[in-house]
């Protein structure tokens, strides 16, 4: 019976995404539906512009119906424009501070979103295992070396669990602004556990950690 070593080990691997989704609204209040809409159509081309220069995609830039609403205080007409666009997640923080420092009295950001892929992913659970497998054989090194013996191959190595911090997987992560720098990344903790022969003298015997 040969003497062997059964350890475990944890890789760990955070993965940025690669798009974001974000949705702006346009308003304005008036006396009349036709100020209101004379007023936003200044705002627009500027609007565009910017998310162009930010790499949004022009074929995913979808504009909502305009909704009206009357004013009970003064009679006023208010005068709402949907304008959702789909970007680069590295141009998202910077393309929604310019537009809602520059248009403040008319722009907000109604929810800003993040999107993972699924190669993505993928690519960080291999990582991951990677890493845990390392961590794995240097823990099997150690006890090895603790008992004056030597390490030998690795004689079974399986995958104990695998998760990520966004359980949706590809789906969107959302989240408010304010709450973006904090839910955005997602790790990927991968857990293994592997058995080494042990290559020493003495009574056979199964160490574990």
């Amino acid at each position: 019976m040969n003497e062997v070593v059964e350890v475990s080990g944890m890789g760990e691997v955070e993965v940025r995404p690669q798009q974001a989704c974000l949705t702006l609204l346009l308003t304005t209040r008036k006396q009349t539906l036709e100020q209101c809409r004379t007023s936003l159509e200044k705002r627009r081309p500027y609007v565009y512009q910017t998310l162009y220069q930010n790499q949004a995609v022009k074929e995913d830039l979808l504009v909502s119906e305009e909704e009206v609403r009357v004013e009970d205080n003064g009679g006023l007409i208010e005068l709402v424009v949907r304008v959702t666009a789909r970007l680069p997640a590295h141009a998202a923080r910077p393309v929604t501070n310019t537009l809602v420092e520059k248009l403040s009295d008319t722009l907000t950001l109604e929810n800003l979103v993040f999107g993972y892929s699924h190669a993505s992913l993928s690519e960080a659970r291999v990582v991951a295992g990677r890493r845990a497998a390392l961590e794995a054989r240097q823990r099997a090194e150690g006890m090895a070396e603790a008992v004056g013996g030597k390490l030998g191959p690795c004689l079974a190595l399986r995958e104990d669990s695998c998760s990520h911090t966004d359980m949706t997987g590809h789906n969107w992560v959302m989240g408010m602004p304010e709450e973006l720098h904090t839910h955005a990344t997602n790790v990927v903790r991968c857990n293994v556990k592997a058995t080494f022969s042990l290559l020493s003298y003495g009574v056979p015997k199964t160490k574990r950690i």
